[in-house]
């Protein structure tokens, strides 16, 4: 598609047609990081799913959140890996089928400088808070937990988009943003210099952790895909998969879940909407 861009691994693959018969599936993997780094960490992946559907698998992603929820809703892949409220909006407005999601657990936290810590919350109003991406769930969430103490973005505080979680742990070490809303993963990757000189302010509620997915047209193999996802832990290829992220394995979803993320896929919409 357009703005999809293709994770071929550049393998000589000899014999890929007759190793794998039948239609190509197109797994779609939410760009969190830069497609080659994608490329590198989901080929594990890929060659098992080749191996367990007995059909080629092609990696895909796109340029950002907006155009993966207009490429998911366009039903440019049959399978995708997203977060855990556009998945749910996804099931809402198309019939997504939630299949499975990874074992470790998301959440917000929220970071301070050490040499000015926040001690309340009425201390943001009229400063910054950094965030990585207006439409992640970890931000989402963030904004809902302070409009729900009477803090409302625009009003009471600005935001300021940066490209990193590096750059959101920077531009609170600086006291740019006073506040800035972070992964664990994230505040694990930020440097030393960054991290010595920062500080928790508060850890929100668990969230779930990406989510996946499979396109309505693909609901009578829904059941198979979600069964070769929950093994994957158990192989080779698994273990070199999670062997490089914090993921642990996969895990169905639960209906109550995807309720609890109801609130955050509105606000999601919303948002997407109000996007250039």
């Amino acid at each position: 598609m357009r703005s999809v861009v293709a994770l071929f691994f550049l393998v000589c693959h000899v014999g890929f047609a007759l190793a794998a018969p039948g239609t190509t599936i197109r797994v779609g993997v939410l760009p969190t990081l830069s497609a080659k780094v994608l490329l590198t960490n989901y080929q594990p992946l890929r060659v098992y799913l080749e191996r367990e559907l007995q059909r080629p698998v092609e990696m895909v992603t796109s340029t950002d959140f907006k155009r993966f929820q207009h490429d998911t809703l366009a039903g440019d892949f049959d399978l995708l890996v997203t977060a855990p409220h556009l998945a749910r909006l996804s099931q809402m407005e198309a019939g997504f089928l939630p299949v499975a999601t990874y074992l470790a657990a998301n959440r917000p936290v929220l970071i301070t400088a050490k040499n000015k810590p926040i001690k309340q919350l009425e201390e943001l109003l009229g400063r910054n808070i950094a965030i990585f991406d207006s439409l992640g769930l970890i931000v989402v969430q963030a904004q809902q937990w302070l409009e729900d103490r009477g803090f409302e973005q625009g009003r009471d505080y600005r935001t300021m988009l940066f490209p990193s979680h590096n750059s959101v742990g920077f531009s609170v070490q600086q006291g740019e943003s006073l506040m800035g809303i972070i992964s664990p993963a994230g505040l694990r990757q930020l440097p030393p210099e960054i991290l010595e000189n920062i500080q928790v302010f508060a850890e929100l509620p668990q969230v779930p952790a990406l989510i996946w997915i499979v396109h309505p047209r693909l609901k009578q193999e829904a059941d198979r895909i979600q069964a070769a996802l929950l093994r994957f832990a158990e192989t080779p290829e698994g273990a070199q998969f999670y062997s490089g992220n914090a993921y642990k394995g996969m895990r169905p979803v639960t209906p109550e879940e995807l309720r609890s993320l109801d609130r955050s896929a509105r606000e999601v919409k919303r948002l997407i909407q109000g996007l250039p």
